[in-house]
This record gives structure tokens, C-alpha cells and sequence, in this order.
């Protein structure tokens, strides 16, 4: 909407700005082919304005200021050659010193003179003004120097009125008196207000219209006298002053002829009477009983609510403003009278309203919710437009207004058609994450108020609107509860763990109670229940691990149907027996969003749930529409005690297993496998969703190292996990739940049965654990009595079977088992074939090793052949494919297929496909690297300071690289990164982790992994463990030598450039790094965060051919390398070996030393842990007094923080002795601290 020839001075426009207003001003900027230039904070990277400009410049700033310090603001708009500056809305848009700054430095501002907006800058001198225009004023006075003036003037207007702070807006300085008594303490707000927010004072009084409307017209001058309006705008629905549905036009004054044309020719006059340039808006305050209006303020800016006007007047005010502002930077003042008047309409086209969607909790009095945004999708229709910044995995910080999105839409025929388009598209949009205003909105418009246009600016506090958010809000989230579904991510892969419910089978039957589907999304509780407050009435139930609940504060049982009445509170305690109960709630969390298929919580890559992570309180879960229906249908129902699974909850479990895939002669002795399965395994506090770590004897091993794949016996070259697997971290035990990693470096000897994860879930720390070897078909038959169970408990729910005939699970089965390898092809040297083992991994995985341990892009191809096949659907009964460098490993349903016929098949495969030589498609990305990381240095230092002084590899990661692979030169070493393209061999591990292996062989180091591993590794790492190199997708803990730096693999909402998964590669990708200094990658760092970086990729195939030629032409060259290399990593390997030895030893005697602790004197109160866990802190210092309910200590157990608090007995006590310190372990009735008695 051009109504100039051209744009000559101004080129490049700085937005001072940021959010939805940035983005609709980039919009116009785009369309006069303007270029846009962002600026943002470090809390803003996600913003979508930052992807969307042309430039983005980072304020230096800290967050809460970086928009409004104007200095910073004005140096970037300089060097970035920007010609002008458009300040939005907020922020600096009506700073009339800021304006001035941008003309006297040469810039051109968009928007009115700095004189005008200190004209109306202050509310009292804009009333002089509006009456020196002939504007109508209401009753009111000038500025007033004490309360006592303020007192005489109210009696002489008549109450009731208002005090307004001068300097004041949106309702911000505002006080209402209705008599005489209120006047002293309004007028203290009020000064105090001003003095604080808008360092003024000054306020005056108006008289109060109880039963008002807020109407306000657009009007936009040339700067020169002359101005034009587009139409008035209805804003009256406000909630705190703050407007939240607005309208245009005005259904007050579009049924009353010839108002319209007063309020604009009395807007229009205005403007014109101070040589108004730009847009701006003039507000009136209607009296809805006489419809008198009278003048409020002059916004000297863009408004929010501009898009409602740009519908029913088919004007661009951005576009006209930037046009203005280019007349006015040519010295020519400003636009054409002439040419704006043709713009002008008599009234508006249709009817158009908007609604303000918020990041907030109406349920708590609207407090703001920032937070991660998990899914944003937006209703399409005509008539309809959305003005956002977000986008899903938009992160909404605390620090600015929390208005994420307004949602316009306009109809040609009717006001009631507008609204039926706007419920359906406040109705049918998603923008599920932190909570929203959505449903507030949604009955605002529906209700018959709106409809009729009888909406005054007391609406939303009246009688006539009411308003029962369908929620239950958190009070306390306990110590971790989450939100989890079934099957989960099942099949998923490239590093996204499966997830899901713990104890699967009182998950099912929790939503069998509440009569939902059992796959359902509930409320997985550990160790500590929540506390949560029902908005409306529902129906849950309790399962799982024993825990005391109340309702209201009465006790209620589990295994039941329950009722939670509207406005009270389910509380759960804490878990007594078994370490994790289920709360089910009839209908789910429907707003809750998929993630890759499931709503199941994957903390630890802050995936899934409720914004990634456990419950917190003040959040806010919505429930089904229909929940309170169903709670008045409710019949209660319980599962009878002997048919309750808490029975089978002990301290002492029998786990069963099946051998493999690593128990066998290459890896374990007989004397192993008698430690493996006589041992009473005890569970450690550090045990997790992701790892549950055993405390026992170590093993002996049957090979003294891991070969290429590290010095410890218990390394291998990256392998398949497999979940249930009791995995080897060096010399200690791990069990791997559905949280863990998908792939690692470390042998797993024995792995659970998918039929007895739910008791694996039920374990706690300080259990203990004996391992119980079964076969595949005891197993199978394991898991048909679980599915037995739920199909009887369902029926019994549903009325079709009698309490008698339900049973618990029989969990008895005898111990026959077979052994690990399931089938052997031995090596063909004729053929060129390498020898294959199919190993079981449990009763649902089979895993397939080529060769032996050693890492080759060859015998990669011919897995990945294999692959592709499975993923093709040529077996039945596949659920997952995960690939490693000499393996595979194939998840099936063992309910659709025997182990036996998924091995036949897979024998099958391999001798049906042969040797397979087909190219295979891959792309070259180019990714930059830092080799001198100071991060990465300072992760050594705090490593060595922290946990380990001494080591092969320390102080210096790539000296030990070169060394133990007999390279001289370090300089050399450390740049052969980017010598040759690094080939992806498998996306696994966690969050798509690519561990990759040099395509020239001449260039594959060998590296041992740190042994603890490190705390602390960053984000985007390059790292070298055994023969693969890996770049970490997250900041982490990590055990992989550090190499260098570059950017992460893995972008959870594929929001970023190339990314078309949350994964970046895939197998058989190519990496090529390019080396870059400090300046240049931080450059590139930040650009791959805001979302502006893009790769450089090419599209090519891996031709096994053509590789295995290569190969032969440095054939003698290679064999020479690899003899040195291991040559230099023997002796490496042994100088670890006895590093490691000293260092035990140092541990073993200071852990004695520790435990030579002075005996407690005289009589105390105990104050004892009551679960196994480690002291994480100490609130109290000896000598407090301490009263009830006062946090003592706060333990960690399983990764989660549990307070010790003193109760009624402890009342008044002094502490008399610290016994634990901070990092001390303890099982259930240690000490903590001790009480004076």
C-alpha cells in the first residue's frame, strides 16, 4: 500500500522492539522491500522476530532492561547501518528523550515528533490540550499537592472518581475512591506508584463513570496539520485496566447514528491541532446510560489493537508509517493530505475482533506463567489472522509482558458470524505448554454479553460474566511427578528414549478404574506425592506404590474410584511401600501435547509432559470438558485387597532375566556369572528413570581390556542397549529403565524381561535385587498373566465379572534359561564374510555382532543394508531398528512373534541379501570447530579439582590423544579432525547423538573414556571415545576425551534450518569440520541458536566400491599406522591401570578416614533419613533452635531433592551435632543431625 513514489532515505529500518509487534513490522518491512533489523536478548533467541529480520543484533544488556537501554539500543542501530527506528509499542515507543536521541543522530523516527509525545506524555497537559481542541473533558482537575486538595476537589466534582498518576497508562496510577475515606490512602498509592514506576509524582482526579465503555479512534496525521481517522475501536472488555477483547467497530456506536462521526471529528481535530505525524490513537471514555464521551489520553504510538482497524479499513498503518516517516527524512515533512485522505472511509468493511492470548493462570488470579511452549498450531480460515512470535519450542521468559499472540478476525456480514469465527478459532487453535488464557477467552466471547455488544468496562468483574477455569492447579508437585502415557515413543529411535509409566501394569490399571482407555496419560508419583487443588469435580485413582491420600483432608483408599468435589484438594504423602504410585484422571490432560507421538514426560532432554519436566508448584493442568459430567455419573468401585498389586510390594526383589547379551565366554567366567546371580544387588540413592546404579562385588571379566573400544574389560565399540539391561559403567552395575540411553561403549552381562519392568518400577533405593534367570517362554508367559490381570480387572470395572473371580498376578515361574548366544555364522575368509553372533537381550530384542571389536565403514554398509530391510516391513513383529558400529540390534513384540521365528527371520535376511555393494545415499555436512575451547579446558580443570587429580589423559585431553596413538606432534593431532570427512555410523546415544568414524583409516585415533566421568561437558563437544568421535547434542555428563567445540546435532522442535526431525543426521551422513577461531564460531554459535544458522550441505552416496578400493590402495600404510597406534596404546592402557589403582586406593583410605566418627555424648533426638539417599545440604548450623515443620536437611534420592523437616517432637530444640555432611550416603535410619534432648 504504497502512497509515495519510492523509499530513497530510508533502506534499513531497526525495530526497537521485540515479540509479535517486531514480527508484523518485519511483516510491512518485507513487503516495501525495507530491510529489517532485529535486536533481541539472550531470553528472547527463541523469539520468532529474531529468524524472521533480515539482521539480528544481540543487546549486550541483561535481560530484564536490555529493550529500554536506550544507549545500547542507539549504538546498534549505528552500526548496523540502519536509517531509522521504529519503536512499536512499549518498551521506548513513547520515550520522548529516546526519540530525540535517534534524530540528533541522524536517524529518522518512526513514529510522532518528540515534542508531541512529551505534549501527551503527561495526562494533564494532554486534558489542556483536548480542550484547547474543542475535545470534551470530563469533570476533573490540574495537578494535586496533597490529599487535602485531592479531598476538596472530590466534594466539588461528587464521588464517585479517580485518581490518575500523570505520568501514568494502562491502568497502571490508578486508584478509585467511592467516599471521603478512601481519598488519604488513594492518593499515598498513587504518589507512591508514580515515584516508583514512572519517577513522577504528579497526579490529578477525574470523576468516576461507574457504568462506562472505552471507545478510541485511529487517527494518523501528516505532520503538518493534517490528519485523517480510520474508525473507532471498541476496547472496553479490560481485566485490571488492561484490555483483553477488542472490537471494531464499536457495537455501541455503530448502532447510534452520527456518534461515529463526532468521536472522529473530535479525534481528527485533535491531531491536526498539534501537527500530529504518524499513527496514534485518541482515547474516549462513553458513558453507557447517556452515550456522552469524554477525552482520556492520546496514545502517541502504534496500539495493540491496530490489526482490527487494518481489517474493517483495508489500510496498512505500519507501511503508511514507515512512508511517513520516509517524507519526513526527504525534509518534506510528511505525506500528502490529499493522498491520505483517499484512504479514509466513511465506516468500516465487516466486523473484526481480537483477543489477547496471555502466557497466564486465570485459576491464579491470572498470574503469569512463563514457560516452554510444546506445540503451537494455529486455526486456518479466511477472515482469520494470528500476529504471534512463538512457534512450538518457544520459550516464554518472566521478564517481559506475557502476551504471546493475538488472534484477529474479521467477518464481511456480521458481528454474530465474527464471533462464531472467533470461538472457533480460540477453540480449534493449540498452543499447549505453559498455561494460557484460552479458555478464558473462549467464554468471554461466547457469552451472550458479548454477543449483544452489552459489554461495559466492569464486564468481566459482573454479574453477568462468570467464569470456572476447567483445571486442577499444582500446589505441590512432590518430589517427582510427571506426566507419562502409553506405548510411549516405542520405535522411535535416533536417541529418544521410549519412556512411559515405570510399573506399566498400575498405570493400566489406575485408568481402568477411572474408566479410560489404560494407554491414557496419568500421573506417575515417585517416592513424595503431590498436592493438587480441582477447579471442578473429577475422577481419579490411586495405584501403585502404598501412599497415604486424602481428599479434603480425609484419608481414602487406593485401588478405588474416587471423587475430588470442585474446589478441594487431592494430597498424596509419601510412598511407604514400593517407590512409585499412579494417579489417574478420568478424561487425561487434553491439553497436554504430543511429543513424537506420546505425552510421556523424557526429563532429562526436557522432552514430552508438562513442559518437559516434573510437576512444580503454580503450574496448572487442564482437564476434559466433560469432567463434570462424568463426576456426577460416578459409581465407586475398588479392587479387592487380595487383588491389589501393592501385595507383591517387598524390600527384597527376584528380578527376572535372561542372559545377554554380553554374558557369555568372550566377556563373563563361570565365576562372574555366579557373582551375576547369587549376589543380593543393592539399589543405590542414585537411581533414576535413567540408570539405576548396584551397589555389589565386581566382576573379573574374561579379557583384560576393551580393545579398541577402551582400556576397562567391560568397554566395547558403541553397541544397541537394550532396555532392561544390566550395563557395565567400568566396575559398576547399572540397570537401564525406559528413560536411558539408547546406545553406549559398555557391555551389558544380563537384561530384565519386558514382564517384570513394572516391579523393576516398584524399587527403590536401599532394595535389594537378586537376579532370576528364565527363558524366552517363561517370560512370554510372565507377560500374558499381567495382560490376564488387566483384561480381569477391566471386566471387573465394567460389571462383567464378580469380585471372586479376580486374582493378583502369579509372579512364580521356574528357572530354566538358555544361554546367551542364540546363533552363530562363522567367518568366511574365501567370501570375504566376517563372523556373525545373534545374541538375545532380554524377551524382547535380539542383538547382531559382526566381526570382531573393531570399528569399519564396511562392515557398517553391510549392517546398514540389513537395516533398511527391517525398517522396509519384510519382518512381522519389528517395533524398533537401532544400528551401532559393528551391530544391530531389532526390539520385537513378543505378543506377535516367537524369539524364535524373529531369529529364523533374521538368519534369513542375512543369507538372502549377501554382500551387499550398493551405494548408499549420504549427505556432507559442514560443521565449524573450535579446537581451543576454554570451555573444554575448564571442564578438565574443575574435573581434576573434583574428582580425579591424576589420570592418563589429564591435564591435557589431546596430548594423551596423540600420545597413546603414537603421534609426535599434538598440533598434528588435534587437527586432523578436519583432515577428512568423519563418517555418521549411528545417531543414538541421547537427543540424536552422531558418533562418527574417519573415512581415512590412517587417521583413526583410539582414545580410553574417562574413568569417573566428568560432571560437566557442553553442548555442541566434540569428544573421541575408543574409535568414534561424537559430538554432544546437550550440555552433559560425559566420558569421551575432549577434542574441541562445534555446534549441536539436535533441535528438539526442528525449528532450525535443515532440521526436519528433532535429529539432525542419519546414518551414514558425512561430517566435515572446518576449523574457526573464537570471534568466528561464537558468531556461528549464536546464529545456531536464534535459528539463522544453515549448514552447508551436499547431497552424495557412500559407494562401498569405491571405499573398499581406497582402502587397498593404503593398505600397507594403514597396517603400519594401526601397529603403532597399538604399540603407543598398550602402553597408555597400562600406565591408566595403575593411575587408576593409586586412585582407588587414595578413595578407599579417605572413605575410612571419614567413617572414624567421635561418639555421640549424653541423650539426643535423631534426626535420621528415611530412605536410602545423600545429603545434598544442611539448612541448619549447630546451636539453631529449631521449630516444627522447619526444613532440617534437603537429601537427593534418584535424582530428586527431599526435604527432612522437623516435626512436633523436635519443637524447640537446639541442634546439638552435624553427623552427615554434605555428599555422605545413607541407607533409611542413619543419622542426619542430632538434638539437644
Amino acid at each position: 500500500m504504497l502512497v509515495i513514489d519510492s523509499f530513497q532515505n530510508i533502506r534499513k529500518v531497526l525495530i526497537a522492539n521485540r515479540g509479535e509487534i517486531a514480527c508484523r513490522i518485519i511483516k510491512s518491512c518485507k513487503q516495501l522491500g525495507l530491510v529489517s533489523i532485529a535486536i533481541y536478548s539472550k531470553a528472547d533467541r527463541s523469539s520468532a522476530h529474531v529468524r524472521l529480520a533480515d539482521e539480528a543484533w544481540l543487546l549486550p544488556g541483561n535481560d530484564q532492561t536490555a529493550y529500554i537501554n536506550e544507549e545500547d539500543v542507539l549504538d546498534i542501530a549505528k552500526r548496523s547501518g540502519a536509517n531509522a527506528v521504529v519503536p512499536g509499542y512499549g518498551f521506548l515507543s513513547e520515550n520522548d528523550g529516546f526519540a530525540e536521541k535517534v534524530e540528533a543522530a541522524g536517524l529518522t523516527w518512526v513514529g510522532p515528533s518528540s515534542e508531541v509525545i512529551r505534549k501527551f506524555g503527561l495526562k494533564h497537559t494532554a486534558r489542556e490540550l483536548a480542550v484547547q481542541a474543542g475535545v470534551p473533558v470530563i469533570s476533573g482537575t490540574d495537578l494535586l499537592n496533597s490529599a487535602e486538595d485531592a479531598l476538596v476537589a472530590a466534594e466539588k466534582i461528587g464521588y464517585p472518581v479517580m485518581l490518575k498518576a500523570t505520568a501514568g497508562g494502562g491502568g497502571m496510577g490508578l486508584q478509585i475512591c467511592w467516599g471521603s475515606s478512601e481519598i488519604e490512602s488513594a492518593f499515598a498509592s498513587v504518589h507512591a506508584r508514580g515515584a516508583t514506576l514512572f519517577k513522577n509524582t504528579g497526579m490529578f482526579m477525574e470523576k468516576y463513570v461507574a457504568k462506562s465503555r472505552h471507545v478510541e479512534v485511529q487517527v494518523f496525521g501528516n505532520g503538518l496539520g493534517g490528519a485523517v481517522h480510520f474508525g473507532e475501536r471498541e476496547c472496553s472488555i479490560q481485566r485490571r485496566h488492561q484490555k483483553v477483547v477488542e472490537e471494531c467497530p464499536s457495537p455501541f456506536v455503530h448502532g447510534r447514528p452520527g456518534m461515529r462521526e463526532e468521536l472522529t471529528s473530535c479525534a481528527v481535530s485533535l491531531a491536526s491541532s498539534v501537527g500530529y505525524g504518524s499513527a496514534g490513537t485518541v482515547e474516549f471514555l462513553v458513558d453507557d446510560l447517556t452515550g456522552s464521551f469524554y477525552f482520556l489520553e492520546m496514545n502517541t504510538r502504534l496500539q495493540v489493537e491496530h490489526g482490527i482497524t487494518e481489517m474493517c479499513y483495508s489500510v496498512d498503518l505500519v507501511s503508511l508509517m514507515l512512508q511517513q516517516a520516509e517524507m519526513q527524512a526527504r525534509g518534506k515533512g510528511g505525506l500528502d493530505i490529499d493522498a491520505l485522505s483517499k484512504l479514509q472511509k466513511s465506516g468500516p468493511t465487516g466486523f473484526a475482533i481480537e483477543a489477547r492470548v496471555y502466557a497466564e493462570v486465570p485459576s491464579r488470579n491470572f498470574a503469569p506463567s512463563p514457560g516452554l511452549l510444546q506445540n503451537v498450531q494455529w486455526y486456518e480460515a479466511d477472515g482469520v489472522r494470528v500476529d504471534t512470535w512463538i512457534t512450538s519450542g518457544t520459550n516464554i521468559s518472566p521478564f517481559y509482558d506475557p502476551m504471546i499472540a493475538k488472534v484477529i478476525v474479521w467477518d464481511a456480514d456480521s458481528h454474530d458470524l465474527a464471533t462464531d469465527k472467533m470461538l472457533a478459532t480460540l477453540n480449534r487453535s493449540k498452543v499447549q505448554g505453559c498455561p494460557t488464557n484460552f479458555q478464558y477467552l473462549a467464554a468471554i466471547v461466547a457469552s451472550e454479553a458479548f454477543r449483544k455488544g452489552d459489554t461495559t468496562t466492569a464486564f468481566l468483574t459482573s454479574d453477568s460474566f462468570k467464569f470456572t477455569p476447567i483445571t486442577v492447579d499444582v500446589i505441590s508437585g512432590g518430589a517427582y511427578t510427571t506426566i507419562q502415557d502409553l506405548p510411549a515413543r516405542k520405535g522411535v529411535g535416533n536417541g529418544v528414549p521410549e519412556s512411559g509409566p515405570m510399573d506399566p501394569v498400575s498405570f493400566r490399571l489406575a485408568n481402568v478404574l477411572v474408566g479410560n482407555d489404560e494407554t491414557v496419560e496419568a500421573l506417575e508419583v515417585t517416592l513424595v506425592g503431590p498436592e493438587l487443588l480441582f477447579h471442578v469435580p473429577a475422577v481419579v485413582a490411586i495405584t501403585g506404590g502404598i501412599v497415604e491420600a486424602t481428599i479434603d483432608g480425609k484419608q481414602v483408599d487406593m485401588y478405588t474410584r474416587l471423587l475430588v468435589p470442585a474446589g478441594k484438594i487431592l494430597k498424596l504423602g509419601m510412598v511407604s511401600s514400593g517407590c512409585r504410585s499412579y494417579i489417574a484422571v478420568k478424561g487425561g490432560f487434553p491439553a497436554v501435547p504430543e511429543y513424537l507421538g506420546s505425552k510421556s514426560t523424557t526429563s532429562t532432554l526436557k522432552l514430552g509432559g508438562f513442559q518437559g519436566r516434573h510437576l512444580l508448584p503454580n503450574d496448572s493442568l487442564e482437564l476434559d470438558p466433560k469432567t463434570e459430567e462424568w463426576a456426577q455419573d460416578l459409581q465407586t468401585i475398588s479392587i479387592p485387597r487380595v487383588a491389589r498389586l501393592d501385595t507383591l510390594w517387598t524390600n527384597k526383589w527376584d528380578l527376572y532375566v535372561m542372559p545377554g547379551p554380553h554374558d557369555e565366554p568372550e566377556f563373563t567366567t563361570e565365576e562372574d556369572r555366579k557373582i551375576l546371580y547369587d549376589t543380593e544387588w543393592k539399589i543405590s540413592h542414585n537411581a533414576t528413570r535413567s540408570g539405576y546404579r548396584l551397589k555389589g562385588p565386581r566382576l573379573n571379566w574374561a579379557r583384560s581390556d576393551g580393545g579398541e573400544g577402551g582400556s576397562h574389560p567391560a568397554n566395547v565399540i558403541d553397541e544397541p542397549y537394550s532396555y532392561g539391561g544390566l550395563n557395565w559403567n567400568g566396575d559398576d552395575p547399572v540397570i537401564l529403565p525406559i528413560d536411558a540411553p539408547m546406545a553406549g561403549g559398555l557391555a551389558t552381562t544380563t537384561t530384565i524381561v519386558r514382564a517384570d519392568f513394572w516391579r523393576l518400577g516398584q524399587c527403590r533405593p536401599g532394595d535389594s535385587i537378586r537376579f532370576k534367570r528364565i527363558s524366552w517362554e517363561s517370560a512370554l508367559t510372565l507377560r500374558q498373566r499381567t495382560e490376564a490381570y488387566i483384561a480381569q480387572a477391566s471386566d471387573f470395572v465394567n460389571g462383567r465379572i464378580a469380585e471372586s473371580d479376580l486374582k493378583s498376578i502369579d509372579t512364580t515361574l521356574p528357572e530354566d534359561w538358555h544361554e546367551t548366544i542364540l546363533h552363530e555364522i562363522p567367518a568366511d575368509s574365501a567370501n570375504g564374510t566376517v563372523e556373525i553372533k545373534y545374541r538375545q537381550a532380554g524377551d524382547c530384542h535380539i542383538h547382531v555382532t559382526y566381526g570382531p571389536m573393531t570399528a569399519a565403514a564396511l562392515t557398517r554398509a553391510h549392517i546398514q543394508h540389513r537395516i533398511n530391510r527391517l525398517n522396509d516391513g519384510t519382518v512381522d513383529g519389528v517395533v524398533a531398528v537401532i544400528g551401532a558400529a559393528r551391530s544391530y540390534c531389532v526390539q520385537f513384540d513378543s505378543l506377535k512373534t516367537t524369539q524364535k521365528e524373529m531369529l529364523q527371520s533374521l538368519i534369513n535376511l542375512e543369507t538372502t541379501l549377501g554382500t551387499s555393494t550398493q551405494p548408499l545415499p549420504s549427505r556432507i555436512f559442514k560443521f565449524p570447530i573450535l579446537l581451543d575451547d576454554p570451555l573444554s579446558k575448564a571442564a578438565v580443570t574443575d574435573y581434576m579439582n573434583t574428582v580425579r587429580k591424576s589420570a592418563v589423559y589429564l591435564p591435557d585431553n589431546m596430548e594423551y590423544i596423540a600420545k597413546a596413538n603414537g603421534v609426535d606432534d599434538t598440533e598434528f593431532a588435534k587437527k586432523t579432525i578436519v583432515a577428512c570427512p568423519q563418517l555418521v555410523m549411528e545417531v543414538s546415544f541421547l537427543a540424536g547423538t552422531p558418533l562418527m568414524l574417519p573415512l581415512d583409516p590412517r587417521l583413526v585415533y583410539v582414545a580410553q573414556k574417562y574413568n569417573p566421568v566428568r560432571a560437566f561437558t557442553a553442548e555442541g563437544t566434540v569428544g573421541l571415545g575408543g574409535p568414534l568421535v561424537v559430538i554432544y547434542p546437550l550440555e552433559s555428563p560425559g566420558g569421551y576425551q575432549l577434542w574441541g567445540r562445534s555446534l549441536s546435532t539436535w533441535d528438539p522442535y526442528a525449528s532450525k534450518p535443515g532440521f526436519q526431525h528433532p535429529w539432525l543426521l542419519r546414518e551414514f551422513d558425512q561430517i566435515q569440520f572446518y576449523e574457526v577461531d573464537q570471534t568466528n564460531f561464537d558468531r556461528c554459535y549464536e546464529e545456531f541458536k536464534t535459528g539463522r544458522f544453515t549448514f552447508e550441505v551436499q547431497e552424495t552416496t557412500f559407494d562401498p566400491s569405491s571405499y573398499a578400493k581406497f582402502l587397498e590402495g593404503i593398505k600397507g600404510e594403514t597396517e603400519e599406522f594401526v601397529r603403532k597406534r597399538n604399540e603407543a596404546g598398550k602402553e597408555a592402557t597400562e600406565e591408566e591401570n595403575r593411575l587408576v589403582r593409586a586412585w582407588r586406593e587414595e578413595q578407599a583410605k579417605k572413605a575410612a578416614e571419614g567413617d572414624d566418627d567421635e561418639e555421640l555424648e549424653g541423650e539426643a533426638i535423631n534426626v535420621i533419613a528415611p530412605m536410602t539417599s545423600s545429603v545434598w545440604k544442611i539448612s541448619v548450623a549447630v546451636g539453631d533452635v529449631v521449630k516444627e515443620g522447619q526444613t532440617l536437611a534437603i537429601l537427593e534420592a534418584m535424582k530428586m531433592e527431599i526435604a527432612v523437616r522437623a516435626d512436633a517432637s523436635m519443637d524447640g530444640k537446639a541442634v546439638k551435632k552435624i553427623v552427615s555432611k554434605p555428599g555422605a550416603v545413607l541407607d533409611p535410619g542413619q543419622t542426619v543431625l542430632t538434638l539437644k534432648a
